[in-house]
């Protein structure tokens, strides 16, 4: 039987080592350790990690996967695909009513991009009688709220929340956070980091899209520079500044 280190492990299941160590702070994973203190792992947990990854894609919360774990370690297969099917039929269900918000939202943008092109280019300041004033913004405002233009939304659940929060508090160990501007922050990192907060990236633009990353590589280090539209901007808060046991508000 194969044994592993962390590293080891996450390079075989192509998950971080970081996110590895929340699985095992969230008693999702059970580590054993050498003599010296170094994590070991084997094929079981290769087969754990996989069916853990499996369930996070079909978008089910950590806790509820936790849970899913005793069965399909000890019951039968059946038992496993009798759990899930009501798991997946919800999470269906979720997509189903949020496609539904984003299809309303794209028909209004669109009638709002086809009033703009339809506006004069008139060397005036606008006035109540400009076309795309007299449109209709009211379904957009009641989706959206006061401020908002389009809808932020996150499409993580709570758990999965707590999971890449503490992905981030671990990348993000020991570095300051600079304030660029009103909706952009920057922070700098090792690059032996490069991997991680390359792969955190992508499973955040994934979740929520609004957010934009720039990242720098050069001979002194890593840098990134993080962008949020000015009504996210509690959401990039939270992953660069605010206290990570307050719960993320999106």
């Amino acid at each position: 039987m194969g044994r592993y280190r962390i590293s080891q492990l996450a390079e075989r299941v192509g998950v971080p080592a970081t996110t590895l160590r929340y699985y095992e702070s969230e008693g999702l994973l059970t580590t054993r350790r050498t003599p010296n203190g170094y994590r070991t792992y084997g094929d079981q947990d290769v087969e754990r990690i996989r069916f853990i990854t499996t369930a996070k894609d079909l978008g089910i919360p950590l806790a509820r996967i936790r849970n899913l774990l005793g069965v399909w370690q000890d019951g039968m297969c059946r038992d496993v695909r009798g759990r899930l099917l009501p798991l997946v039929a919800e999470q269906l269900a979720d997509l189903d009513s949020r496609m539904r918000d984003l299809q309303d939202v794209h028909r209004h943008l669109r009638g709002a991009q086809a009033r703009l092109r339809a506006l004069p280019a008139r060397d005036e300041p606008c006035d109540p009688d400009c076309a795309f004033l007299t449109g209709d913004q009211t379904a957009i405002a009641d989706r959206t709220g006061p401020t908002a233009s389009v809808p932020i939304a996150c499409s993580l659940g709570p758990d999965d929340h707590a999971d890449r929060l503490a992905r981030w508090r671990v990348t993000l160990a020991g570095t300051t956070t600079q304030q660029v501007d009103g909706t952009t922050v920057r922070v700098e990192l090792p690059t032996e980091r490069t991997a991680e907060i390359a792969a955190l990236v992508a499973d955040e633009l994934a979740c929520c899209p609004f957010f934009t990353f720039t990242l720098t590589v050069t001979h002194d280090g890593l840098r990134l520079d993080a962008t949020a539209p000015i009504d996210a901007r509690p959401l990039l808060d939270d992953l660069f500044i605010a206290d990570p046991t307050g719960p993320r508000p999106c």
